[in-house]
């Protein structure tokens, strides 16, 4: 079972940490290959002599041709574009396994890439100093093995997005309502609930939109957000960019959190409102929040809630199944 991609990204994190746990676990080679005929933020992976397409990208648009491919796997994949040989990836987690032993499996050409040294230096950062986002940080067996109850407390840490950063008309709307419904969001959820944790990442577009939700600057650091994150019960979740889910709320399914998420429009696996999640109506409906929390609150939903993304992250997330599950369906239709 050979791994190939051009660049090591962010993005790829999953995947490529998922194939090496599943190769350590299996006590088979390691093979991963540089290949730069491979779409950005893509990969492919080799079974059988089947060949089994990863894309990685924000967007819902293919960043290649599935026919290509015996397997295309999307992330962001819209339900309407779910035939066929594709399938979805569900939502896309920033995550580690062992990254120094990673490191030792890797050949040259990628060390020493350009466009893969910020990974690799994250990946060196064993104790987290020099980066913000270390894979050490990230590693998955900082997880818990179980929903543990902080009296149904709120978290929303966000930040915004400046649609002056943009050339695309259509962009900047999405990020003005975006931005809209993040901060009257941390608004209504301050005001309603004492016990709540939400705040803007402090740059230039905050302090002039929202001076009074900043965070503290030590809340972009990834190591305090999960130190803060695990602490909390409820979470808040909205679309990111391209109208698509972002890394929160991945996040919130491995910590095993309660989640209320804006409408999620890309086909995601045995996935189910009221049992992983409550949704608002629209991607502005900000005022339904203390409504959606108060239900959770309800008889302790949340940690019922809680415990039902543990299940769904381990079968769909977690690298101890997350090839397996590549494969079983590569064995079903073989």
């Amino acid at each position: 079972m050979k791994l190939e991609f051009s660049s090591w990204t962010h993005h790829l994190n999953q995947l490529i940490y998922s194939y090496f746990y599943f190769c350590k676990i299996e006590k088979i080679n390691v093979d991963i290959i540089r290949n730069n005929n491979i779409k950005f933020n893509g990969a492919v992976l080799y079974i059988d002599n089947k060949t089994v397409f990863f894309d990685y990208s924000d967007d819902t648009k293919f960043i290649d041709i599935p026919e290509k491919f015996d397997y295309y796997f999307k992330r962001s994949l819209l339900p309407k574009d779910k035939i066929a040989n594709v399938y979805p990836l569900n939502f896309n987690v920033p995550m580690a396994y062992k990254s120094h032993l990673l490191l030792l499996n890797l050949k040259s050409d990628f060390l020493f890439d350009r466009s893969s040294r910020t990974e690799v230096i994250r990946a060196l950062d064993r104790f987290s100093i020099f980066t913000n986002s270390s894979h050490a940080v990230l590693d998955i067996k900082r997880y818990p093995k179980r929903e543990i109850d902080f009296g149904g407390n709120i978290i929303f840490q966000t930040r915004l997005w400046n649609p002056d950063n943009h050339s695309d008309e259509d962009e900047k709307e999405r990020r003005r309502n975006q931005n809209e419904f993040r901060i009257n969001a941390c608004r209504i959820i301050k005001k309603t609930f004492k016990n709540a944790s939400v705040g803007l990442f402090a740059d230039h577009l905050s302090k002039q939109l929202a001076p009074d939700l900043l965070l503290d600057s030590k809340c972009s650091n990834k190591n305090n957000y999960f130190n803060m994150l695990n602490n909390y019960n409820i979470c808040i979740a909205d679309d990111g960019l391209k109208d698509t889910p972002g890394w929160k709320i991945g996040e919130y399914l491995l910590f095993g959190k309660a989640v209320i998420t804006t409408p999620l429009n890309v086909s995601i696996d045995k996935f189910d409102e009221h049992v992983n999640y409550e949704k608002l109506s629209s991607r502005s409906s900000y005022m339904e929040l203390p409504e959606k929390i108060e239900y959770l609150l309800n008889e302790n939903k949340y940690l019922e809630m809680g415990h039902n993304n543990l299940i769904w992250s381990d079968n769909y997330l977690h690298p101890r199944n997350y090839i397996k599950r590549i494969l079983s369906i590569v064995d079903k239709t073989i």
